[in-house]
């Protein structure tokens, strides 16, 4: 029989057959003229254990054998477990047949004998992973498979690494097929914006600053102890990267030429990321980065927000980043055991399906890189639900388990600067449902003999106490200064949403006559304010987005509708409305020209303000009302904007109209505090005679717009 020899290292990696004369070069390396290395001590034939020689029943009772005879080195505590094993072993080898031990059990391996193991399961032992996801269950199944026939178990998630099945398993594709997720990075030299020589690094670490010190309290989501690396960046995302930069390069005055040439490559990179179906938890944040600066399109729903956004959620949902990370120190224990199986991701399958098989679940950095997945996934509800609150669009991203419990999800000590108000705005976002049913029901539960004021005073009470709870809770996080006042744009937000709130009970088709009359007082409040804060926050809303930018707009021409003059009565309010609505539009104007090469969206809604205010009818000369006096700031009433007006109409026909006196300046509201533009539109008293003249039984007498829509609202 022919002498058999080791093969070298570079046949043994092309798995042919190593021909080479005893102590000579083999055939292979002495064509391709490599080092024919052939490793020491190597034994011929088949090593112990090695796949194959047992598979099945057999292999498995061959492993607990080993593990056994491991075992009998340390005796002690281990000698009660090693016992169970080998009767196992026995009752498997005897058919069902036991051998009892001579030896007397002891008390501790009495209670956990195999019979009570047995009939006595646990509750995790009775349920079936990933049994509500069927392409998740097939992964583990075919990820179980591999798992088998993997050299090593260190680690519980990276079966799907080792792709090198045995010839003789034909099925191995299919396998392969079904294994669990992965991402899918988009980097290279082709995409890198720096190795194309598109920006320097050193214009590239500019950039990088300014996004994070300017702009990124206008983007959450973003973790600057994670994401300020651009090292990290360019690693796990160009499309990201890019971004980043070209939203910089938008608001620096010196960088008009980089910006062109970012902007290009920005829609190469998303259009190869869509085509080739990349994904990564940094691609749905690219994404996410790019909706609140869109340059305008030819029509005022032409942009790719929808698209992008649809896109993210897609993504998102395929990495799984709507579950709950497990071991998570952000949440409550007694929280995590309410929350269904298939809402958690074990840590480790996280980090792995991100490309972090190294990283230790535990660490610093592995908790980081878990959070932002939680991160990313709040924020993309969080700008979903405000663009679809703004433009009028059906919701898309559903309130899962980790959005339902996110209220505490700030306080953790890796926490990053503007996760408190994200969580704020989530939590306000998600909460809006609750209200909208509770006002559609009590609209929907009144009957013709109830008194309409009670049913205004209702659900009033209900809007306010709302929006309190929310502000009581939240604006010692979120709050700026001695006073804890709201930044610009988290008031614009608010403020919108009573807006959009109160627009809906208008809409209502069920709600009674007077509840309509008692909140168009409260919408034409909450419209000059956030009017009013878009003014006087100019200096701070320079970055403004292009979907506070719709919200401004929609408040404008809802103060319009409702301030235009009745047929008959005072009209004072009229041309205060349009005064602010014309200083409201030259804000939005110079903030979008600013720079010059900044080209934003904002440019084209405040020039449609002001075509607006001209096609406005004219007013007719009226007299001049009464000024009011303004009052404290803390005054209580102010809490509650309509229920001035509701207290003086117990009846829909008892109106009166105060008597007037000489006062020619319209009210300057862009000067005035909230409070006392809600004092103002409810102290005037031709407001409250309007309202009676205002054809409440056109149903599209407040539908001039389609930037809302209350079906989407919860509110039909």
């Amino acid at each position: 029989m022919a002498s058999r020899q080791a093969a070298c290292l570079s046949c043994r990696k092309s798995k042919i057959r190593c021909k080479r004369g005893i102590g000579g070069i083999c055939e292979k390396c002495s064509q391709s003229g490599t080092e024919c290395i052939v490793p020491g001590g190597f034994h011929v034939g088949r090593q112990k254990g090695v796949k194959n020689k047992r598979t099945g029943l057999e292999k498995a009772i061959h492993q607990v054998e080993e593990a056994l005879k491991r075992s009998k080195a340390g005796a002690g505590s281990e000698g009660s477990a090693s016992d169970q094993l080998q009767r196992l072993l026995d009752e498997v080898r005897g058919g069902g047949a036991a051998v009892v031990d001579a030896r007397p059990l002891s008390r501790h391996a009495s209670l956990t004998s195999t019979d009570e193991v047995v009939l006595q399961p646990n509750n995790d032992q009775l349920t079936l992973d990933d049994a509500e996801n069927p392409l998740q269950l097939l992964a583990r199944a075919s990820d179980l498979r591999l798992a088998a026939t993997s050299p090593s178990t260190d680690n519980p998630y990276t079966p799907s690494m080792f792709l090198f099945p045995s010839d003789h398993e034909p099925h191995s594709d299919v396998h392969r097929f079904f294994l669990p997720m992965r991402a899918t990075l988009d980097q290279g030299p082709m995409h890198d914006p720096i190795s194309l020589g598109l920006v320097t690094t050193e214009e590239a670490e500019t950039l990088m600053s300014f996004f994070f010190e300017r702009l990124a309290h206008t983007r959450w989501g973003l973790d600057p102890k994670v994401h300020r690396n651009m090292a990290f960046i360019r690693k796990q995302s160009s499309f990201l990267f890019t971004s980043i930069l070209t939203a910089s390069s938008l608001f620096m005055p010196s960088t008009g030429a980089i910006a062109k040439r970012l902007l290009v490559h920005r829609k190469l990179l998303a259009e190869q990321v869509m085509t080739r179906r990349l994904r990564s938890v940094e691609i749905v944040l690219a994404f996410m980065v790019n909706v609140p600066w869109m340059p305008a399109g030819i029509h005022a729903s032409d942009d790719d927000a929808g698209l992008y956004i649809s896109t993210a959620l897609s993504i998102a949902l395929d990495l799984s980043l709507n579950k709950i990370v497990v071991p998570s120190q952000s949440f409550d224990p007694d929280i995590l055991n309410r929350v269904p199986k298939a809402d958690c991701l074990d840590a480790h399958k996280a980090l792995a399906m991100d490309g972090f098989e190294d990283v230790d679940s535990s660490s610093e950095w592995g908790r980081m890189l878990l959070r932002r997945r939680e991160r990313v996934w709040i924020a993309l509800f969080v700008l979903e639900r405000g663009v679809c609150l703004a433009r009028g669009r059906s919701y898309c991203v559903p309130i899962t388990p980790l959005l339902q419990h996110c209220d505490g999800w700030h306080r953790n000590s890796l926490s990053a600067p503007q996760d408190g108000p994200l969580v704020s705005m989530a939590v306000l976002r998600r909460d809006l449902d609750g209200l909208f049913s509770a006002v559609r029901s009590r609209c929907d539960g009144s009957r013709a003999n109830d008194v309409g004021s009670e049913v205004a005073q209702e659900i009033e009470s209900t809007i306010e106490n709302f929006f309190n709870s929310w502000l009581a809770t939240w604006t010692a996080s979120i709050g700026e200064g001695t006073q804890q006042a709201l930044p610009p744009y988290v008031e614009i937000l608010v403020t919108h949403t009573r807006l959009s709130t109160y627009s809906g009970v208008i809409n209502h088709p069920t709600a009674p006559l007077e509840v309509k009359r008692l909140f168009r007082a409260s919408a034409l409040s909450s419209a000059l304010n956030v009017m009013r804060a878009a003014i006087q926050g100019e200096a701070r809303l320079k970055s403004m987005p292009n979907n506070t930018v719709t919200m401004i707009c929609f408040a404008a021409c809802v103060a319009l509708q409702l301030s235009a003059p009745a047929p008959s009565g005072n009209h004072s309010l009229a041309p205060s409305v349009r005064n602010l609505i014309d200083e409201t539009a030259t804000v939005l104007e110079r903030i979008g020209n600013t720079p010059s090469h900044r080209n934003g969206a904002s440019v084209v809604f405040g020039k449609y303000l002001r075509e607006l205010v001209k096609q406005a009818p004219e007013l007719p000369r009226a007299l001049p009302p009464v000024q009011p006096s303004f009052g404290s700031s803390t005054n209580p009433l102010f809490a509650t904007p309509a229920t001035d007006l509701l207290q003086h109409s117990s009846s829909h026909l008892d109106y009166s109209i105060p008597t007037t006196t000489a006062w020619a300046d319209p009210f300057q509201f862009s000067a005035m505090s909230d409070n006392q533009i809600i004092e103002t539109v409810m102290n005037v008293g031709d407001f409250n005679s309007s309202l009676l003249d205002v054809a409440l039984q056109d149903p599209n007498a407040f539908m001039w717009m389609d930037w809302i829509n209350p079906l989407d609202s919860g509110l039909q």
